[in-house]
């Protein structure tokens, strides 16, 4: 307890009535106390008379040990005053340095105050000391607490659960420290571990306060055990691996799922390059929301979506919003309009179609209303930019007209505003003004994160020195973009060769930026292939196949071109998804990146192979008469079979497109068309400028 120049003191020093002596003063206000006070805190059964001589050879016995000017006598030596030379007190430094460096401070946190210590004849020092424990127990917890919650917005699940457990090791029955360790442990993937931490605090709170746990920790208890909030991700791509780096763009898109849980309605709108980390952001935030309790209805629009008016909505519908809990509740008037756009609510109450977007606003307000009334609800929107303006109209328009109510939408989109349609715009100008919530955008991972990305990816290095020049080599080729780093991580864990390689580079003679003998792309694609090459033939053959079809993976048909059983390609589907390379919103499946596309067509086929198929695809397709079909059909046709004929029923396509409004239907159906004119060696310039100034010209062209 005490020490003089870091060593134990003197025998004398540490007698129980010197320890609460000094420990008095030291606390005391400016460290003084009159001898009165001191006598009925430290001697209160003693006559006056002895209890003074006590005090008198107290201090004489300190002041011989540790100084004479350590104990100063004041105003006629009636008071004494603790000296702040060279005194350093644990507590005080604690009270000092807690409000503003909390990491500090809890060094300080490594144990009870004066733990063990205790003056049984004296009622007084010992409710002085109960209340000192209680103020240092109190704070201690709540600053522990609050690392916490930092750790676990940080994605640091370890460092959370341990100073979740310190917490509840300084008070014992905090719910909130038990609420983050059994987060944390959850969010870990032990769920189990979760459930008993919950189990032995409910038996501790009967045991010695006969009392039982609130209904939000036994909530969080049965969600864990339930599994539901789980559900969420497999609408998103895998969770692994962690989040890491940008620490303060991670706490506070977690601050808004916090909040958005209490009150509402709140809008996050995460925005980033290609492969910056959005869909990865949205996905922890939408899995955090569901553990502490809410509803998540999840989409994820591709870009033939964005032609389509009510895509998006009806996706959301599909994504959960038509079952969400309270939709029954919503008015029969305006859900008949919403059924109207979206046929898989019909069993709920026959379609009435809307007159305008206000008309679907106000029905979509009465829709979130009435599922916020029931549970917090979060809309996540991956690649917002994808989706429809008519729907994000109606988002928009719906969110302002809330009040009070516990929704929150979540955006992913493309930093980048050319393409994006102005009602996304609108909407994520918004988010912070009249809808509250943030904007987060998503930066390069720097140097730091990508060195803590290679120790958690890179576990076939042999030692910190090759952890070190891999994490500056990824750094330098990939610029700091995520996706490329992780691809070409997870790729040199099968590429053995290729990891020597560049662990090895540069030279140890040579600088950083001496040229490695492979580009990026090249470095990307490698690692892609050595993660194809490892999985079995069949799951190559899907893959491939999906690869030759348009945005999305049209199930139906991929079994088609492949002659195999739908059940075995939803099999290779779900296999690929779990590899990363493809993704799944809970109606279809579709890359996770175009890079991964593009390998595979020019990787892992012939150009035999890939003629054969797309043959196969055509043949599938012509019968079909819905535009998506059309359009990929003559894509493929200009592949396989480019000409003026194919020319011409692609701007066939691109006029349908453009009457319907899908302009970049459109667009692309003109790409097919002068790809089938220069393939074929045509030089017929003009029915392609002719062509391309036709479909952008007129109110229809966007």
């Amino acid at each position: 307890m005490v020490r003089i120049n870091g060593q134990e003191p003197p025998s004398d020093v540490e007698w129980r009535k010197h320890i609460a002596l000094l420990s008095y003063l030291a606390l005391s206000p400016d460290r003084t106390r009159t001898r009165t006070q001191i006598i009925g805190m430290l001697w209160p059964e003693t006559t006056d008379r002895r209890a003074r001589h006590s005090l008198n050879e107290a201090v004489r016995r300190l002041r011989g040990s540790l100084g004479s000017e350590r104990i100063r006598s004041t105003g006629s030596g009636e008071t004494l005053t603790l000296s702040a030379e060279h005194l350093t007190v644990d507590a005080l430094e604690f009270d000092r340095v807690a409000d503003s460096d909390r990491e500090r401070a809890l060094e300080y946190l490594r144990g009870d105050f004066l733990e063990g210590f205790s003056l049984p004849d004296s009622e007084a020092f010992e409710a002085w000391l109960s209340e000192r424990r209680g103020h240092y127990r109190a704070r201690g917890a709540a600053l522990l607490i609050a690392g916490g919650d930092d750790a676990l917005a940080a994605l640091r699940y370890d460092q959370a659960s341990e100073l979740a457990r310190r917490a509840i090791q300084v008070n014992p029955f905090s719910e909130p420290a038990v609420d983050i360790l059994m987060r944390s442990l959850a969010l870990a993937g032990d769920a189990t571990g979760a459930l008993a931490v919950h189990a032995e605090f409910t038996a501790a709170v009967e045991r010695e306060l006969g009392e039982t746990p609130s209904k939000q920790l036994r909530d969080l208890a049965e969600r864990i055990r339930s599994g539901r909030w789980l559900r969420v991700s497999a609408h998103y791509a895998d969770l692994d691996p962690p989040l890491i780096g940008r620490r303060d763009s991670y706490h506070a898109a977690f601050s808004i799922i916090e909040g958005g849980i209490g009150t509402g309605p709140r809008g996050l709108a995460i925005n980033g390059d290609p492969g910056s980390g959005r869909t990865r952001l949205l996905a922890e935030c939408a899995t955090r929301f569901a553990l502490q309790g809410g509803v998540v209805v999840s989409a994820r629009p591709l870009e033939n979506d964005q032609d389509t008016p009510w895509s998006t909505l009806r996706a959301l519908v599909r994504g959960g919003l038509g079952e969400a809990p309270g939709v029954a509740a919503t008015s029969p008037e305006q859900l008949a309009n919403l059924t109207a756009l979206a046929p898989e609510l019909a069993p709920l109450t026959p379609p009435h179609p809307p007159q305008d977007t206000a008309q679907v606003s106000h029905a979509l307000a009465d829709l979130l209303r009435a599922v916020g009334d029931e549970r917090p609800l979060m809309i996540a929107l991956d690649d917002a930019h994808f989706a429809d303006g008519h729907t994000l109209e109606a988002l928009h328009h719906a969110l302002v007209s809330l009040s009070e109510v516990p929704v929150l939408l979540g955006l992913s989109s493309l930093r980048d505003t050319q393409s994006a349609p102005p009602a996304l715009l609108r909407l994520r100008g918004e988010i912070g003004r009249s809808i509250p919530g943030k904007a987060i955008r998503l930066d390069p991972l720097t140097d730091e994160d990508l060195a803590e990305l290679v120790a958690a990816l890179g576990t076939w290095c042999n030692d910190d020195d090759e952890r070190r020049r891999l994490a500056r080599r990824v750094a330098f080729e990939t610029g700091g973009n995520p996706f490329l780093a992780v691809t070409l991580l997870r790729g040199l864990e099968h590429a053995v060769t290729l990891r020597e390689d560049i662990k090895a580079w540069p030279p140890r003679d040579a600088t950083l930026d001496y040229p490695l003998p492979i580009t990026v792309p090249d470095l990307a694609r490698v690692a892609i292939v050595a993660s194809l090459t490892a999985m079995e033939q069949a799951t190559r053959d899907v893959v491939a196949a999906a690869s030759l079809l348009d945005l999305g993976v049209d199930v139906e048909l991929l079994t088609a071109m492949l002659g195999e059983s739908a059940s075995d390609v939803e099999a290779e589907l779900a296999t690929l998804e779990r590899n990363h390379f493809l993704t799944f919103d809970g109606d279809r499946y579709a890359f996770a990146a175009p890079l991964l596309a593009q390998v595979v067509r020019g990787e892992l086929m012939t150009a035999g192979q890939r003629r054969r198929l797309r043959e196969r695809a055509i043949e599938v397709l012509a019968p079909r008469q819905d535009l998506e079909a059309r359009l990929l059909c003559v894509k493929l046709l200009a592949e396989t079979r480019p000409s003026r004929q194919t020319a011409e029923a692609a701007a066939a396509v691109a006029r349908e497109a453009k009457a319907a409004g899908a302009i970049r239907a459109a667009r692309r159906a003109v790409a097919a068309a002068e790809r089938a004119i220069r393939k074929s060696a045509g030089e017929d310039g003009d029915f392609i400028a002719d062509l391309r100034r036709e479909i952008t010209s007129g109110p229809d062209a966007g």
